[in-house]
């Protein structure tokens, strides 16, 4: 398996302590993860993702 880069951490730590986050990365730097973890450690609360589309 891949270990996840400190700003994944980072910021799903952030995330789970109620602090906003916000990422800036390319395509394949693993910007779902982040995300991903608070939202199953809290599945009662609601997590709004954005994403652009081309």
């Amino acid at each position: 398996g891949r270990k996840p880069y400190p700003w994944q951490l980072d910021c799903a730590e952030a995330l789970v302590l109620s602090i906003d986050c916000i990422i800036l990365a390319g395509t394949g730097f693993g910007k779902t993860l982040p995300f991903t973890i608070p939202s199953l450690l809290h599945p009662n609360k609601i997590t709004i993702v954005i994403s652009p589309l081309n």
